[in-house]
């Protein structure tokens, strides 16, 4: 089982992350002597992916998912294909979406978990710092972020987390594995992510809790530095501003593969490759709230 569930509310940078992340694993990744990486298997699924990023390298702005995307793809070592998976893309509106339709949505994205062996919840950076203490975020920050939520309506937009968990284990009877990704990781001093990370693991109780056992990681990612949606350009396309960064030095590759690697054999070549890759600075593990490392 090699499905991953993608999940963030509106504005996370969930189709951002995906265009970048999937060209970037697309390229291969070097683990020890072994290159792994990721392609796509479907021949309009690739052209979409590849004209996203082509359009973000042109400087536009990508539109966010309207509909339920499903991307499938084969992982590769040193050009070998070894299995499938499959990335579910929801769009973000479904998650907080009050019509009926959105209702409808949320029940087909429920009926995925039973096949996911990871969900992989985006939380949008701004959000994140909106949430914290403002005595822990530095002065500069606070007046990037044009939509600021107050601390409530933050909280409220990352506790949806504990829903989506409950809802899994209904739907499975099992504790799915469980990503956190905190996005524009470049707008973060290590003293907010620091802040950040311990709000999540405060406010998300289910996630984090003592009494079961279940996995979940805590990872943060950026695509660049200082990525805005600007105005619309003359094809109506909203522009890119700052600068984009296609490559693994802000942790893009991470997230798919973490998710990949709790469906694998831990005997096989994947697993081994994977593990290599996730360094306690790159990813922080819990199991049952305490902190976990990855046996090596």
């Amino acid at each position: 089982m090699n499905n991953i569930c993608l999940l963030g509310l509106s504005r996370s940078g969930k189709t951002c992350y995906l265009y970048a992340a999937t060209n970037v694993l697309s390229r291969g990744i070097k683990s020890g002597d072994d290159s792994i990486s990721i392609i796509s298997t479907n021949e309009q699924q690739c052209i979409r992916l590849n004209k996203g990023i082509e359009d973000m390298e042109r400087g536009w702005w990508p539109e966010g998912s309207k509909q339920t995307m499903t991307y499938p793809f084969e992982f590769m070592i040193d050009g070998q294909k070894q299995f499938p998976f499959t990335i579910y893309d929801y769009r973000g509106g479904a998650l907080n979406d009050t019509s009926d339709n959105g209702q409808d949505d949320r029940n087909e994205l429920y009926e995925t978990f039973e096949n996911s062996s990871c969900i992989v919840f985006l939380i949008d950076g701004y959000t994140l710092l909106d949430a914290i203490d403002s005595n822990c975020v530095q002065k500069e920050n606070k007046g990037d972020n044009e939509e600021h939520f107050t601390r409530t309506e933050a909280i409220n937009q990352i506790k949806y987390m504990e829903v989506l968990v409950d809802k899994c284990r209904q739907r499975t009877g099992m504790s799915t594995p469980i990503l956190l990704v905190i996005t524009k990781k470049d707008i973060f001093s290590p003293e907010e992510l620091d802040a950040g990370i311990n709000l999540l693991r405060t406010e998300l109780p289910t996630l984090f809790s003592r009494r079961n056992d279940m996995i979940v990681g805590i990872t943060s990612v950026a695509l660049g530095r200082n990525l805005h949606a600007g105005d619309k350009n003359n094809a109506g396309k909203k522009e890119l501003t700052g600068v984009l960064t296609l490559n693994t030095s802000q942790n893009i590759h991470i997230p798919i593969l973490f998710a990949l690697f709790q469906g694998v054999e831990v005997d096989s070549e994947s697993y081994q490759l994977m593990k290599r890759l996730f360094r306690s600075d790159v990813i922080k593990l819990y199991k049952g709230g305490v902190p976990a490392v990855i046996c090596f």
